[in-house]
């Protein structure tokens, strides 16, 4: 059984559009502020993709994370770190807990330069997890693996602390539930996880009267501004759009999107003429795309590269007899495209976090084709469900002939109907190159003949005769 190491439950973000960007020409004296809201699942993670893009676009003079998130998937939370890296030293991010912001939160929390509370928040307990990715609960990890899961997420955080000022014992303490920790009011003994209410994160200690881990509790993000030397700026708001709540459902459901894409094309395939599969198919490939294209990940490329192979595949089935080199580069060009589709469109290179390898694109290609296995498996299936039950619906045997029919029903097959025609002459009607028709003793045929080109009007003799298949020679 495949199982997702996650953080928690998973962090989600609740944002979008920019407001107006153009709106704001002094970026310079514009805050951005962030919402990650609820828990994060791949698609969202598209969404905040588009909100960094927005927020380096925009330059502003700093971006506030407002969090209320049970946390989230590691992999998602390490690229979001990435991206917020991606900003420094230009742009600083600060956090907002409002009002909760455990494990993946709270490891973001841990990536900002600074962290602001609200009245009643909470943060902490980010023990790393396993979900079954079957029935979607916490599943018990081994004693074996349970250090090397802790391992990696405790030097993550221990890094983030060390770039960004925070104890790392305090750190620590909200991922591994053997750390000891006690500092001021606060004390977590062995074998419990640290959370960390908003009068504890601003604690003072002493001497110098540093805060325990977060500056202030405030009640509202505008008075967050004052606090990092930004009185008085714009805060300008991601919200998200229409079109990206609609691409979160079909990237969500995109390999069954593709797979009914599949299934629609291949039964228009099967069937005479152009119709009601054939234009269901173009349209799921079309919703499929788009959907992809608006969650960042899709662009002109790949739709270009589907395109293309779908116009090949049009030409093997419509123009060019059989199946051959053009409908087999038309399939792979589709299922290439396809692929590309599922790979984000990230920036040249992100930064790499503390006590965490480089980002590649390799977790995003193994993405990709597991996704199209599932397509594989949704094609599969629904083939053989066709097999099954599209024979016994009544519009199908309305549509089937159902019954033999032998000699008996009238029925008489083409075998043996040109045997008569060997060896009789007639003149070519048309061209034969080297198919064409004939004519003989008043009777108009088509013929074909063994490579040789005849011209219009000459005489020509029946060779043999092959069931249907009459191949003459010039007289």
């Amino acid at each position: 059984m495949r199982t997702v190491i996650c953080v928690a439950v998973g962090l989600t973000l609740s944002c979008a559009a920019i407001a107006a960007p153009a709106a704001a020409p002094d970026g310079a004296r514009t805050v951005f502020v962030l919402p990650v809201k609820g828990a994060i699942d791949q698609s969202m993670l598209y969404i905040f993709r588009r909100a960094f893009r927005d927020i380096k676009r925009l330059q502003p003079a700093a971006v506030i994370l407002e969090l209320d998130t049970p946390g989230g998937r590691l992999l998602e939370t390490q690229e979001i770190l990435r991206w917020m890296g991606s900003l420094k030293p230009s742009i600083p991010v600060y956090a907002y807990v409002n009002p909760s912001a455990y494990s993946a939160g709270a490891i973001l929390c841990l990536g900002t330069q600074r962290i602001f509370m609200s009245p009643g928040s909470h943060i902490g307990d980010a023990l790393p997890i396993l979900i079954n990715p079957l029935s979607g609960g916490v599943q018990e990890v081994p004693p074996d693996i349970r250090e090397k899961m802790i391992s990696p997420t405790r030097a993550l955080v221990r890094g983030l602390a060390q770039d960004n000022g925070y104890s790392v014992e305090l750190a620590e303490a909200m991922v591994d539930p053997d750390r000891v920790f006690e500092a001021g009011p606060v004390k977590c003994p062995a074998g419990e996880l640290l959370t960390l209410t908003a009068q504890e994160a601003t604690a003072l200690l002493p001497p110098d009267n540093t805060p325990l881990l977060a500056s202030a509790v405030v009640t509202t993000v505008a008075e967050i501004l004052p606090l990092i030397d930004l009185p008085g700026a714009r805060l300008v708001r991601f919200e998200e759009v229409g079109f990206e709540r609609l691409a979160r459902w079909i990237t969500g459901f995109g390999p069954l999107l593709l797979g009914l894409a599949v299934l629609a094309l291949f039964i228009e395939y099967k069937t005479p003429g152009f119709g009601i599969f054939g234009i269901s198919g173009i349209a799921l490939l079309t919703l499929y795309f788009f959907g992809h294209y608006i969650a960042g990940m899709a662009g002109y490329e790949e739709m270009l590269i589907v395109f293309i192979g779908l116009v090949l595949l049009a030409v093997e089935i419509l123009i060019i007899p059989g199946f051959g080199v053009t409908g087999i580069l038309g399939i792979l060009l589709v299922l290439v495209g396809s692929i590309m589709a599922l790979i984000p469109m990230l920036p040249d290179s992100l930064p790499s976090l503390p006590g965490s390898d480089s980002l590649t694109l390799d977790y995003y290609v193994i993405g990709a084709l597991w996704r199209t296995c599932s397509t594989a498996a949704v094609v599969v299936v629904g083939l053989w469900l066709l097999s099954k039950v599209l024979p016994r619906l009544p519009a199908y045997q309305k549509l089937v002939l159902q019954t033999a029919l032998g000699q008996q029903r009238g029925f008489v097959t083409g075998a043996g109907r040109y045997e008569r025609y060997a060896g009789q002459t007639g003149v070519a009607r048309t061209d034969l190159r080297p198919a064409g028709t004939a004519e003989f003793g008043g009777e108009r045929l088509d013929v074909v003949t063994s490579g040789d080109l005849i011209a219009k009007g000459s005489p020509i003799r029946v060779l043999r005769v092959e069931g249907n298949r009459i191949v003459v020679e010039a007289a």
